[in-house]
């Protein structure tokens, strides 16, 4: 039984963007540490909290990150190498020290995923250059490749691309097919920034499920890449209204816009694409959702069905007429939950969450598996961990959960 391992990640080092691509990193200047640049990822700009009173008034972007999660920050600061001179036998980074982890660990492949790319970018916009964040994914994709060759059969970086140019996309996503990537990243939220909008333009952001975005889903297809959601790219805004509670402080407006507002984003992710016709148009298609989660997984595959009218509880059945939202709006040939078990797949974060109940209230083979590793909350034996979970289920259903992503890209064993 393969072990494979959809969210695992890279750290680059500190100079890793000079190490590969001098000029760019003359253009951006001296790199930032993680700490340097954590609050602008991770912290809270909304300016509705201007409204609020003085104790409540955030003066930096960590007064939005809870002390909890600033600890877990700078823990993942000390782990990032500091020169890529220095890193070749470095587990967090080194493939030789990574597969040894792997073969101890019982991982038989991993795909790898950013970790300390969101600097760079983070200071092209700091300082307004935007126009060399699609260079920052391609030197990282060539970064990751350049990582790891030799040995893609077994450790796959995930393509990073620009969703503004599709055909530019595509192209990115060719080259890293050839060298052996069969993932690439998208956002769990719309494309774009309404509010660097050009003149002319609409200020609006477009859904992935555009059928301009078409072409990108058909070259996936083609190039038997997945395409996976990673926790971080998906930013829904809840009302500030939760920040007005009397308080001192916006401890609990950030709770929630990091406990439970994460939940969201990819539960309109999937539904966009099923009621789309995404997976209608494109039924070869893969789609992994990363570290969310999977508590919200159960609620989204009660409702999807009824929704449209295609649930089935006989228990309820009393000959009256029960309405659904879609009514004659849902024209899709299959039931929504029929298209997640044919081609979603959802990951839990195996360490900080438990399997049960969610996975005795969903079909089981929904469910993959991941490691987070070398995050701080991805370094211990994640397989373990699982396996005293789900050890009792049959071979099938428990090689679904191990491999199944690997068998719907057509990932060779």
């Amino acid at each position: 039984m393969r072990v494979i391992d959809v969210d695992a990640h890279l750290h680059e080092p500190l100079d890793w963007i000079e190490a590969t691509d001098p000029t760019l990193a003359e253009a951006l200047g001296p790199p930032a540490r993680f700490m340097e640049i954590a609050d602008s990822v991770f912290g809270i700009s909304n300016p509705e909290l201007r409204v609020l009173g003085d104790g409540q008034q955030p003066t930096g972007g960590y007064d939005t990150i809870l002390p909890g999660f600033v600890h877990h920050l700078e823990m993942t600061d000390t782990r990032q190498p500091e020169r890529q001179a220095d890193s070749a036998n470095d587990p967090y980074c080194g493939p030789e020290a990574r597969l040894a982890f792997c073969d101890e660990r019982g991982i038989d492949v991993q795909f790898l995923n950013p970790t300390f790319l969101v600097g760079p970018i983070v200071q092209a916009a700091r300082a307004k250059r935007f126009d060399l964040i699609p260079g920052i994914r391609r030197c990282w994709n060539r970064w990751a490749m350049d990582q790891v060759q030799g040995h893609t059969d077994r450790l796959i970086p995930v393509t990073q691309i620009d969703l503004s140019d599709v055909p530019g996309s595509i192209e990115e996503m060719t080259r890293m097919r050839e060298r052996g990537s069969r993932a690439f990243a998208i956002p769990e939220s719309p494309v774009g920034n309404p509010r660097f909008a050009k003149p002319g333009e609409p200020a609006i952001a477009k859904s992935i499920t555009h059928p301009d975005f078409d072409p990108l889903w058909s070259a996936a297809v083609d190039l038997g890449m997945a395409a996976f959601a990673h926790v971080g790219f998906g930013r829904e805004r809840i009302n500030a209204g939760w920040a007005n509670n009397g308080a001192d402080d916006l401890s609990t407006y950030s709770l929630l816009n990091m406990v439970v507002n994460p939940q969201i984003a990819p539960q309109l992710l999937i539904s966009a694409m099923v009621f789309d016709g995404v997976f209608e148009r494109h039924p070869k298609l893969t789609l992994v959702v990363e570290e969310v989660g999977i508590s919200w997984l159960p609620h989204l595959y009660g409702i999807l069905d009824h929704a449209v009218g295609r649930a089935a509880p006989g228990v309820l059945d009393d000959g009256e007429f029960r309405p659904d939202f879609a009514g004659s709006a849902y024209r899709l040939p299959l039931a929504p939950t029929e298209y997640l078990r044919r081609q979603v797949r959802v990951t839990p974060l195996v360490v900080s969450q438990p399997l049960h109940p969610t996975i005795d209230l969903v079909p089981p083979e929904l469910l993959c598996f991941s490691s987070d590793y070398p995050h701080v909350e991805g370094t211990g034996d994640a397989v373990a961990v699982c396996e005293r979970q789900i050890g009792h289920l049959d071979g099938a259903a428990r090689a679904a959960f191990y491999g199944g992503v690997g068998d719907m890209i057509g990932l060779s064993a």
